[in-house]
């Protein structure tokens, strides 16, 4: 699940589970993304034309995931893989869910990673990787002039909005509306769209971006939504109107994705033009004291999605200094970087250079 607001049965966890990162949360709060790679599928019966067109459905989710884009299928390149789904496939099961209070009958489906990627880059896609920035949602509800704010995942628009976005591998936090909440902020500041207000309500959450829905519904039960999205200042506004929620949703979550992707996605490998510099950096990290945590930094770095390599470069006392090697450029990785919630900016204004004293870019964090 890649959300925070968990399902209904799991309600009291859900409350215990936003305690937990709020309690440990730093700024830029990012949340790792599981499942990218699986799919599951409803099928009819166990029959082989199920099962190939299951295979096709789920690579086709897994590339929405992966490039968080659902026009990623229109390219030629996908389309032909996704007629030889099978190619991509590691491994599938058949399991059964309750649906509506009806046994539903799934293909659980598990695709290489290595190879979905390999798809992505040489389509010339990008690829959204699994750290992913995080968007603090708030919902106000107008009802006969009464507004509140909703979280409650029984709600239709909560339920619809949830759904999509699990679809995407999109990360959501929703507000506990506890105490703190209600002191912080109310349904009418969030109507009004008081910037600083909702600013600051927010901090406690660190969310990467900020979304505000403003619904709701006029006399002939239409829904109206309009959305204030904040993401590295900038402020975007659109607003959709009509019966279907899923159809109001869809827009919604495509104008996220493609503003979290446009700022955090890999691009295509660069092509070398003889300037290596492009492509590689120094990670400096202070406080590195355990052997524990030089191999836990290591596996970290090496499993970002855009890194080609990582080793180690010097190494004063307890800092430590690597060499990144990207995919793609190191501007694009340095932003994954900076989510990772281990690892906290070091402001170095007047360290430039690396201890081996490289002409290249210097990226300095402290371990913790």
């Amino acid at each position: 699940m890649t959300l925070i607001l968990l399902e209904t049965v799991a309600k009291p966890l859900k409350i215990i589970l936003c305690v937990v990162l709020l309690l440990f949360c730093r700024p830029a709060l990012s949340l790792t993304v599981d499942g990218l790679y699986s799919a599951q599928v409803a099928v009819d019966d166990q029959s082989s034309a199920q099962v190939s067109k299951a295979k096709k459905l789920g690579l086709a989710k897994v590339i929405v995931k992966v490039t968080g884009q659902p026009q990623s299928l229109n390219n030629a390149r996908i389309r032909g893989a996704l007629s030889n789904a099978e190619v991509y496939l590691q491994s599938f099961s058949f399991a059964t869910q309750l649906t509506n209070g009806q046994p539903q009958a799934l293909i659980e489906l598990a695709f290489d990673e290595l190879q979905v990627n390999q798809l992505i880059r040489g389509s010339s896609l990008p690829i959204w990787g699994a750290d992913r920035a995080a968007v603090l949602v708030w919902l106000v509800e107008d009802k006969q002039g009464m507004r509140q704010i909703v979280n409650d995942d029984d709600h239709p628009m909560v339920a619809q909005i949830m759904s999509q976005a699990d679809q995407r591998g999109m990360p959501l936090l929703w507000p506990l509306l506890d105490i703190e909440d209600q002191v912080s902020i109310d349904a009418s500041a969030l109507w009004g769209l008081f910037r600083e207000t909702i600013k600051n309500a927010s901090t406690r959450y660190q969310p990467n971006a900020v979304l505000v829905g403003r619904m709701f519904q006029d006399s002939q039960q239409l829904w109206r939504v309009e959305w204030n999205f904040w993401l590295d200042e900038v402020e975007q506004q659109w607003s959709s109107e009509g019966a279907d929620l899923a159809a109001l949703v869809e827009p919604l979550q495509d104008r996220l994705s493609s503003s979290l992707v446009a700022k955090f996605a890999l691009a295509a490998n660069v092509k070398s033009q003889g300037d290596d510099a492009v492509q590689s950096a120094i990670l400096r990290v202070d406080q590195v004291t355990k052997f524990e945590d030089y191999v836990a930094l290591k596996t970290m770095l090496q499993t970002i999605t855009g890194v080609k390599s990582v080793q180690l470069h010097s190494a004063s006392n307890s800092t430590l200094e690597f060499l990144i090697v990207a995919r793609s450029h190191v501007a694009q990785v340095k932003l994954i970087v900076d989510l990772k919630q281990r690892l906290r900016a070091v402001d170095d204004v007047g360290a430039e250079k690396s201890i081996a004293d490289d002409d290249m870019p210097v990226w300095h964090y402290q371990w913790r």
